[in-house]
């Protein structure tokens, strides 16, 4: 065989391979690298933040402390609030002691006008010395009869904060009225004893 016939049986055999094959020898392999430059960050899936529910406002007005406060009757042994006895009426707080003359000669007042008018009174030892034996007593001895009760020294704290320190000076004779809405005012103190029919006047019954 000559070299040209040689050559050509050489190409065509290439030829004949290459196309069984599919390959093509001069193409590069294609790259399936990614591309250059930073890869991107996945973003963290996070939970919404709690949040703390705040209730809706209910409409109700609310109670006073020293109407919630619960009182208990030094005779009966009967728990009650203010609350619960202004429904009823208008209700007056004394801060008083037993040791009190100027608390006595109001107490006698206060029994006057009970006769003359419907109101509710309750009368509160301050005195954190005494006991609700002394007071039960007393209350019986004077002929009393209404709530007595024995303030505590947080209730005492209260009504020093809330009316100044003359609601816990006995002989000042102070006079709180709580009205059947849950106003609370007090009287003007020091002014000496009440007569009944002031008394009346004064808590709007007259």
């Amino acid at each position: 065989m000559n070299p040209t016939t040689r050559t050509v049986s050489v190409l065509a055999m290439a030829a004949l391979l290459a196309a069984c094959t599919g390959a093509t020898p001069s193409q590069p392999a294609s790259s399936t690298s990614a591309p250059s430059g930073p890869s991107p960050r996945a973003t963290p899936t996070t939970a919404p933040s709690s949040t703390v529910a705040t209730p809706s406002p209910t409409g109700q007005v609310a109670v006073d402390e020293l109407l919630a406060i619960t009182l208990t009757d030094v005779r009966s042994g009967e728990a009650f609030t203010l609350a619960e006895l202004a429904v009823d009426g208008p209700v007056l707080l004394e801060p008083m002691a037993v040791w009190c003359s100027n608390c006595r000669a109001q107490q006698h007042e206060v029994l006057r006008a009970h006769e003359a008018a419907a109101f509710i009174s309750v009368s509160l030892d301050i005195d954190l010395s005494e006991t609700p034996d002394q007071l039960a007593e007393y209350a019986d001895r004077e002929g009393f009869d209404w709530h007595f009760a024995m303030a505590d020294a947080a209730l005492y704290r209260l009504l020093q904060e809330r009316f100044g320190i003359g609601a816990t000076n006995p002989p000042l004779t102070p006079l709180i009225v709580i009205e059947p809405d849950g106003t609370v005012r007090p009287l003007e103190f020091g002014r000496g004893t009440r007569t009944a029919e002031q008394l009346i006047d004064e808590l709007g019954l007259g």
